[in-house]
Protein backbone atom coordinates (compact mmCIF):
# COMPACT_ATOMS: atom_id res chain seq x y z
CA UNK A 1 0.00 0.00 0.00
CA UNK A 2 1.01 3.47 -0.82
CA UNK A 3 2.09 5.56 1.88
CA UNK A 4 2.27 8.45 -0.45
CA UNK A 5 1.09 12.02 1.66
CA UNK A 6 -2.88 13.17 0.69
CA UNK A 7 -3.46 16.13 0.60
CA UNK A 8 -7.69 17.50 0.92
CA UNK A 9 -7.82 21.17 0.83
CA UNK A 10 -4.26 22.07 0.36
CA UNK A 11 -4.47 20.14 4.43
CA UNK A 12 -2.02 17.21 4.44
CA UNK A 13 -4.36 14.37 5.71
CA UNK A 14 -2.57 11.70 8.13
CA UNK A 15 -1.97 8.67 7.04
CA UNK A 16 -3.90 6.78 9.84
CA UNK A 17 -7.25 9.28 9.13
CA UNK A 18 -9.83 7.18 8.02
CA UNK A 19 -11.88 7.88 4.61
CA UNK A 20 -15.90 8.57 4.16
CA UNK A 21 -15.57 4.82 1.59
CA UNK A 22 -13.87 3.24 4.24
CA UNK A 23 -16.79 3.70 7.30
CA UNK A 24 -18.08 0.00 7.54
CA UNK A 25 -16.64 -1.85 10.29
CA UNK A 26 -16.16 -5.97 9.93
CA UNK A 27 -14.25 -8.58 11.76
CA UNK A 28 -10.63 -9.85 10.27
CA UNK A 29 -6.84 -11.57 10.48
CA UNK A 30 -4.88 -8.40 11.51
CA UNK A 31 -1.45 -9.24 10.65
CA UNK A 32 0.32 -6.88 12.53
CA UNK A 33 -1.59 -7.99 16.46
CA UNK A 34 -1.85 -11.28 14.64
CA UNK A 35 -5.46 -12.15 15.52
CA UNK A 36 -8.92 -11.41 14.55
CA UNK A 37 -9.47 -7.72 14.76
CA UNK A 38 -12.05 -4.98 14.26
CA UNK A 39 -10.88 -3.89 10.61
CA UNK A 40 -12.06 -1.67 7.85
CA UNK A 41 -12.06 -1.70 3.68
CA UNK A 42 -8.96 -0.31 2.62
CA UNK A 43 -9.44 2.62 0.33
CA UNK A 44 -7.05 5.35 1.47
CA UNK A 45 -7.67 9.10 -0.29
CA UNK A 46 -11.47 7.62 -1.65
CA UNK A 47 -14.48 10.52 -0.87
CA UNK A 48 -13.26 12.67 2.17
CA UNK A 49 -10.97 12.19 4.82
CA UNK A 50 -12.59 12.40 8.78
CA UNK A 51 -9.69 13.76 10.44
CA UNK A 52 -10.61 12.89 14.04
CA UNK A 53 -11.52 9.18 13.23
CA UNK A 54 -8.16 6.34 12.62
CA UNK A 55 -8.85 3.98 10.48
CA UNK A 56 -8.48 0.61 12.00
CA UNK A 57 -6.27 -0.86 10.16
CA UNK A 58 -3.81 1.69 9.64
CA UNK A 59 -3.58 2.92 13.42
CA UNK A 60 -2.58 -0.76 14.46
CA UNK A 61 -0.10 -0.69 12.00
CA UNK A 62 1.62 2.35 12.12
CA UNK A 63 2.00 1.48 16.04
CA UNK A 64 3.36 -1.87 15.33
CA UNK A 65 5.23 -1.17 12.73
CA UNK A 66 6.85 2.19 14.22
CA UNK A 67 5.31 4.54 11.67
CA UNK A 68 4.67 8.19 12.02
CA UNK A 69 0.46 9.34 12.23
CA UNK A 70 1.18 12.16 9.68
CA UNK A 71 3.63 10.78 7.27
CA UNK A 72 3.51 7.18 7.26
CA UNK A 73 7.08 6.29 7.20
CA UNK A 74 9.60 4.77 10.08
CA UNK A 75 10.48 6.78 12.69
CA UNK A 76 13.24 4.38 13.64
CA UNK A 77 16.65 6.84 14.09
CA UNK A 78 14.37 10.24 14.44
CA UNK A 79 13.48 12.27 17.05
CA UNK A 80 9.76 10.65 18.16
CA UNK A 81 6.58 12.85 19.31
CA UNK A 82 3.36 12.09 20.95
CA UNK A 83 0.63 14.87 20.54
CA UNK A 84 -2.12 13.48 22.94
CA UNK A 85 -4.17 13.76 25.90
CA UNK A 86 -2.94 11.00 28.24
CA UNK A 87 -1.63 11.25 31.65
CA UNK A 88 1.11 9.68 33.94
CA UNK A 89 -0.67 6.65 35.28
CA UNK A 90 0.90 4.64 38.27
CA UNK A 91 -0.15 1.22 36.88
CA UNK A 92 2.08 0.53 33.88
CA UNK A 93 4.27 -2.78 34.01
CA UNK A 94 7.68 -1.06 34.93
CA UNK A 95 6.13 1.97 36.88
CA UNK A 96 4.49 5.31 35.72
CA UNK A 97 3.56 5.16 32.36
CA UNK A 98 1.44 6.86 29.82
CA UNK A 99 -0.80 4.57 27.46
CA UNK A 100 -2.02 6.51 24.76
CA UNK A 101 -4.00 5.97 21.37
CA UNK A 102 -2.47 7.95 19.68
CA UNK A 103 0.15 7.47 17.15
CA UNK A 104 3.77 8.70 17.54
CA UNK A 105 4.88 11.19 14.82
CA UNK A 106 8.36 12.74 13.42
CA UNK A 107 8.94 15.49 15.07
CA UNK A 108 8.54 18.00 11.63
CA UNK A 109 5.43 16.25 11.11
CA UNK A 110 4.28 16.96 14.22
CA UNK A 111 4.98 20.86 13.72
CA UNK A 112 2.86 20.33 10.58
CA UNK A 113 0.49 19.16 12.43
CA UNK A 114 0.11 21.46 14.97
CA UNK A 115 0.17 24.30 11.69
CA UNK A 116 -2.70 22.65 10.38
CA UNK A 117 -4.90 21.90 13.05
CA UNK A 118 -6.80 24.05 14.67
CA UNK A 119 -8.30 21.48 17.43
CA UNK A 120 -4.73 20.88 18.26
CA UNK A 121 -3.53 23.81 19.01
CA UNK A 122 -6.57 24.67 21.00
CA UNK A 123 -5.69 21.85 23.13
CA UNK A 124 -2.25 22.43 23.42
CA UNK A 125 -3.60 26.12 24.40
CA UNK A 126 -5.90 24.90 27.52
CA UNK A 127 -2.92 22.37 28.50
CA UNK A 128 -5.63 19.14 27.80
CA UNK A 129 -3.33 18.11 25.03
CA UNK A 130 0.48 17.13 25.75
CA UNK A 131 3.49 17.61 23.45
CA UNK A 132 6.14 15.19 24.52
CA UNK A 133 9.38 13.79 23.06
CA UNK A 134 9.11 10.28 23.45
CA UNK A 135 12.90 8.31 24.71
CA UNK A 136 11.50 4.86 24.60
CA UNK A 137 8.04 2.97 24.53
CA UNK A 138 6.59 -0.30 23.82
CA UNK A 139 3.19 -1.42 21.76
CA UNK A 140 0.26 -2.94 22.91
CA UNK A 141 -3.21 -4.33 21.72
CA UNK A 142 -6.42 -3.27 23.36
CA UNK A 143 -9.32 -6.58 23.42
CA UNK A 144 -12.33 -5.53 22.97
CA UNK A 145 -15.38 -7.51 24.57
CA UNK A 146 -18.05 -9.05 21.88
CA UNK A 147 -20.56 -6.93 23.15
CA UNK A 148 -18.23 -3.67 21.87
CA UNK A 149 -17.72 -5.93 18.55
CA UNK A 150 -21.13 -6.25 18.17
CA UNK A 151 -21.80 -2.82 18.34
CA UNK A 152 -19.32 -2.16 15.83
CA UNK A 153 -19.35 -4.78 13.06
CA UNK A 154 -22.20 -6.31 14.14
CA UNK A 155 -20.32 -9.82 15.65
CA UNK A 156 -20.44 -11.88 18.17
CA UNK A 157 -16.46 -12.24 18.61
CA UNK A 158 -13.98 -10.88 20.88
CA UNK A 159 -11.16 -9.16 18.54
CA UNK A 160 -8.46 -6.62 19.34
CA UNK A 161 -9.61 -2.73 18.81
CA UNK A 162 -6.99 -0.35 18.69
CA UNK A 163 -3.05 -0.67 19.12
CA UNK A 164 -1.69 1.41 22.30
CA UNK A 165 1.34 3.07 22.74
CA UNK A 166 2.68 2.51 26.13
CA UNK A 167 5.30 5.60 26.46
CA UNK A 168 8.04 4.50 29.20
CA UNK A 169 10.68 7.43 29.19
CA UNK A 170 9.92 10.42 28.13
CA UNK A 171 10.55 14.64 28.15
CA UNK A 172 7.28 16.97 28.35
CA UNK A 173 8.36 19.48 25.73
CA UNK A 174 6.11 22.85 24.83
CA UNK A 175 4.81 23.70 21.61
CA UNK A 176 7.55 25.65 20.65
CA UNK A 177 10.00 22.86 20.81
CA UNK A 178 8.40 21.38 17.85
CA UNK A 179 10.04 24.49 15.77
CA UNK A 180 13.40 24.75 17.03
Amino acid sequence: MSRDQLHYGGVPVPYTASWSAEERHFVAMCPHARRMALAQPTDRGAGKPNFGKPHSNRQREVIALGLCDLCGRALKGRTKVSLSHARVRDNGAEGPAIMQVEPLLHRECAATSMRHCPSLRRDVRDGTLMVRQVLRYRVQFAIMDSIYVREMAGSDAIAVGHAKVELLDWVDRDEGWLDA
